[in-house]
């Protein structure tokens, strides 16, 4: 492993225990990346070492800044919660094998929670190749709805990307249009209509992940066409 000195240039919060970190090397260019990739962070773990953690690069390969979501659970995200604009970080990457494949005739992405992460590039990449796609996303709230007004512009601006929310809590917001519960295989027939000539990028918890995979492989989707980024 080798890792470089980023600044962090921007802090969003995404909700109140999910923030958006951007940041920017403090010399060179940006690594080159592929959507899907992810990328080792490094900071000083109060004890005079250093930890790390992998994460998804939510942001494009065109944009100027590496985009990291993360929600505030566990110990390394505890020490990022405590930086500030202009702070660095340690960087190494990319690594990872959950890359969009160029055979792809259509993709459907299903992401839970902060899954949405590394769903966000390859999203973007997919509408940038003008491709059929479709994003289930669930959370708890709406609030845990990451990026949810982007994929809500997105979806009204590209008539090939279509954007299928889904609150899985128990009471939804008044007047919430979306869907109601975890994604299942039901409702991805319910809305897609068929599996067949599809591919699916799942990323999330392992139960949901591994439920959904499994789901699909039972229904017939070739097992190529089922790419897995799960945790937990």
């Amino acid at each position: 492993m080798e890792f470089k000195p980023y600044r962090i240039v921007e802090i969003v919060n995404e909700a109140q225990d999910v923030r958006t970190f951007k940041i920017l090397p403090v010399k060179g260019e940006l690594p080159s990346y592929q959507p899907g990739h992810f990328f080792l962070l490094q900071l000083p773990d109060g004890t005079g070492k250093t930890t790390h953690r992998p994460y998804s690069a939510a942001s494009h390969p065109d944009q100027k800044e590496l985009w990291f979501c993360v929600k505030n659970k566990g110990f390394f995200p505890s020490l990022l919660w405590k930086l500030n604009v202009g702070d660095l970080i340690g960087l190494d990457g990319p690594y990872g094998l959950f890359l969009l494949s160029k055979d792809d005739k259509k993709r459907v992405f299903i992401g839970g929670g902060v899954g949405i992460s590394a769903l966000r590039s390859m999203i973007l990449q997919t509408i940038k190749e003008n491709m059929p796609c479709w994003l289930f996303h669930s959370a708890h709230t709406k609030e845990g709805l990451v990026y949810f007004d982007e994929m809500q512009k997105l979806s009204a601006q590209h008539q090939n990307f279509v954007f299928f929310p889904s609150i899985s809590g128990e009471e939804a917001p008044p007047g919430w249009q979306g869907l109601k519960g975890r994604i299942s295989l039901q409702s991805l027939l319910d809305k897609l209509g068929t599996l067949e000539g599809m591919s699916f990028y799942l990323c999330g918890s392992k139960e949901m992940v591994g439920a959904l995979a499994s789901s699909l492989a039972s229904a017939g989707v070739p097992k190529e066409r089922i790419k897995k980024d799960e945790w937990g």
